[in-house]
Formats: structure tokens, sequence, C-alpha cells
């Protein structure tokens, strides 16, 4: 979101192998469970894409869903009719009514790098929680250090791989992604900002204060080795 059209030529390569490449991240029970957990009534989903985890959210209360781009919510729509879809810049939403759960599915914020832009978007986040909302977002994580190339995912007739660079920034990756379907290869790059311990010092900051980390779906406690950064933050009490 640094660079607005850089995304949307980004997702509007993948957008034909989006869904199948998710298809396996075994991620919905666990977003169920968060939808259910707190008897959220009104739950507020950014980055919802094509509408996945919108789907899930929806058999448990209202759901508003908001996304950067027209092309992912035209797939969203008929996946989840129940929802209200929403065409927004993270960075710059406004909404009249609170929410008693935010939710972030596959980090929708990995695309912004600017530090000023993620406290922006936490910020907005927590204006728009209920005094006893909460968020839970899956954050992106990687390690430090070279990230060898994955082994490529064979899922049906669609095989991804993945490699991730660091850049000369700390927590800054660029993120390559190929996949292959049949006779068809597209090749994709994009520059990402990956979640660390440090980051998570600043969400008091922006009125957040956190109440779990986790590593995985499976909400097993964070280490140096989880796969991801999952976060459960509820708004502080003094705002």
């Amino acid at each position: 979101m640094d660079d607005v059209d850089s995304i949307r030529r980004y997702y509007g390569a993948i957008l034909p192998y989006y869904d199948d490449a998710l298809a396996d991240r075994g991620d919905l029970p666990f977003w169920g469970s968060m939808a259910s957990r707190w008897g959220s009534g009104r739950i507020l989903e950014l980055g919802c894409g094509t509408g996945r985890v919108t789907e899930v959210l929806c058999r448990y209360a209202p759901v508003t869903a908001m996304d950067l781009l027209i092309e992912m919510l035209l797939r969203a729509s008929p996946r989840a009719p129940a929802a209200r879809l929403i065409a927004a810049d993270l960075r710059r939403f406004a909404l009249r009514a609170p929410f008693d759960l935010i939710v972030l599915a596959d980090d929708p914020m990995a695309h912004l790098t600017s530090m000023t832009d993620r406290a922006r978007v936490l910020r907005l986040i927590a204006d728009h929680l209920m005094p006893h909302g909460r968020v839970v977002l899956e954050g992106l994580y990687r390690h430090h250090g070279t990230v060898p190339h994955p082994p490529a995912q064979d899922m049906a007739a669609l095989t991804v791989e993945e490699w991730w660079t660091p850049t000369s920034e700390a927590s800054v990756w660029k993120a390559g992604y190929r996949f292959r379907q049949g006779t068809s290869t597209v090749e994709v790059q994009s520059v990402m900002r990956s979640w660390s311990l440090a980051e998570l010092d600043h969400l008091p900051e922006a009125g957040l204060e956190i109440e779990s980390v986790w590593g995985d779906f499976d909400e097993s406690p964070f280490s140096d080795g989880s796969p991801r950064m999952i976060i459960v933050a509820k708004r502080t009490s003094h705002r």
C-alpha cells in the first residue's frame, strides 16, 4: 500500500490462483472460534480478500468486511451475501458504529512497510473497538536471517513456490511467488514487512493492550520457531 498500483498489479496477477493457494491453510475453524468466543455482536474484517474468512464469521454475527480491491470484493459478495462489503484503504477507513471484534486474517498489514502507516492502522483499529472489544490479527512472521526456498506445495493441479529475501531494513522482505497450473506459470514479487516482538511494544501507544500472542492456529504460545504471530489485543480502558 506504499504503492497502491503495485498492490493492484500483484493481486491482479495472482487472483486466478488465490483461493486454491489458500485452501489448505487450516485456519477457518480458528476464525470461527474467535467469532464465537466472546459473544461478538458486530464484527469488522479488514483485508477480507475473496471472503474465505468472511463466510465463516457471518455464521456468528453481522459482519462488515473491507478490502482495498473491488476485484476481491466481487468474489466475496456471493460467498458472504449477508456481509456488508466496503472498498477502503486500511490507513483511512472511518465507520460510524464501533465493533466487538475486529479480525485481520492472513495479515493484510504485510503490505504496509512504513512503521508510520502501521501505527496509523492500529490507532484506527482501537478507535473502532467497543470498550470491551478485541482485535485478532494474524501477523506475518519470518525468522531473522536468510530464509531458504520452501519446497513447492502441490495443491491438486496448482503448484505454489515461495521464497523470501531479507532487505537492508529489519523485518522487511522481498517475497517471491511462482504459481504453476497446467501450462500456465505466473511469477510475482512484493515487498512485505513481518511482525517482530519489538513492534508489539508499540501497541499500547495505539490504545491496545495485548492479551495473548500465539504462534499458530492451535493457540500455542509464540516462539522464534512459530510459523506466524497471532496477536489478541483489547482496547485499553483509558481510551
